[in-house]
């Protein structure tokens, strides 16, 4: 896709908010921002309505906020990048732009859990970008019915259903973490000074996740797992992505995986979107979580792999909302394909890996 004829202005949605040198704003009282980033507030009030861009694009985006429109080729960006601001919203482009006819197919035949999932939210037109992203995430969770809540009605009947005092964690080396804001649904532990680098998640189903963590107490050992959580309340044991054993080294995920559906056995699988599978089945899926940015505010979740394809598929689906469902999902998987993201195995492409 080329620049020629196109116009481009920010979207209506943003305007741009006043920064101080000191990295203060108004639009996030109290919290300071990376230098030279470019505050974006929305004007529309709804959820996720101020946006951090960084300092690389704070100059063009920000001449562009002031000019109001100009010729796509006349602005300081690369067509990828125009594209990439137009699917998330982020920027008007006219004549607009439809998701080429690879996305469209995607969208048409893939049938997925994936792509099953985005054609789900993409029904979801009166939502917004973060209710978007939150139903993407959660896509597939069990419902907490008067049943379930009677039998795990709070987080101490959860850990002892679990069976946790069961297992001998600290021969092996773990220490329990602390919960977070980020982090306050999860029961978390990890090896002392042992980064991790990838993550499986044991995408076995609720009934099944006791005995799934005394059979991977074995595999849970090895010295190529940092760490592990599980679930601190129903909701969470509820989710495909219950259970996530976290790797040192990902050369090692297959191999681990391998190991983890042999010590489970005949156990159905909860199928989770947005991972990649592991040769060993269903029931085990693999991920890789981006890199975390330097500045990041402390009310900003850091993006997990699928919190990030979640964001950023949300972001699509809210800017097409005027398209057809279909359509919409094509916007969804062209935005992930420019992010750097293999919508067909849903790991990362090899330039970004």
């Amino acid at each position: 896709m080329t620049h020629d004829g196109r116009r481009i202005r920010l979207h209506e949605r943003w305007s741009v908010a006043p920064v101080s040198d000191d990295g203060r704003t108004p639009a996030l009282p109290g919290t300071p921002v990376p230098p030279g980033s470019l505050v974006l507030v929305s004007g529309s009030g709804d959820e996720g309505s101020v946006r951090i861009l960084p300092a690389a694009l704070a100059a063009p985006l920000g001449e562009l906020a002031r000019r109001g429109e100009t010729g796509a080729d006349e602005a300081d960006l690369p067509p990828p990048l125009v594209r990439a601001l137009e699917l998330d919203g982020t920027l008007r482009v006219s004549p607009r732009g439809r998701p080429a006819r690879a996305w469209r197919e995607q969208a048409a035949s893939d049938t997925s859990t994936s792509v099953s999932a985005l054609g789900w939210a993409a029904l979801l037109d009166r939502l917004t970008p973060d209710q978007l992203a939150r139903r993407l995430y959660f896509y597939g969770r069990l419902p907490v019915t008067p049943r379930r809540l009677r039998e795990l009605p709070d987080a101490s009947s959860v850990s002892r259903w679990l069976g946790l005092g069961f297992l001998s964690l600290e021969t092996a080396g773990f220490r329990p973490l602390p919960r977070t804001p980020d982090t306050w649904v999860w029961r978390r532990w990890a090896r002392a000074r042992t980064p991790s680098s990838s993550k499986l998640y044991v995408c076995c189903l609720p009934r099944d996740l006791p005995y799934a963590l005394r059979a991977c107490e074995r595999v849970l050992r090895d010295r190529a797992v940092a760490g592990f959580k599980v679930g601190f309340d129903l909701p969470t044991v509820l989710r495909p992505d219950k259970f996530v054993v976290y790797l040192t080294d990902p050369g090692q995920a297959d191999a681990v995986a391998a190991e983890i559906v042999a010590g489970l056995g005949a156990v159905e699988a909860q199928p989770l979107p947005f991972t990649a599978t592991s040769p060993a089945g269903p029931l085990v899926a693999r991920a890789v979580d981006p890199e975390d940015w330097e500045g990041r505010p402390a009310w900003h979740e850091r993006a997990s792999w699928r919190l990030n394809i979640c964001r950023l598929a949300g972001e699509a689906l809210w800017a097409s909302r005027d398209l057809p469902a279909r359509d919409r999902v094509a916007a969804a998987l062209e935005r992930l394909t420019l992010a750097g993201v293999d919508t067909g195995t849903w790991t990362w492409t090899e330039a970004t890996a």
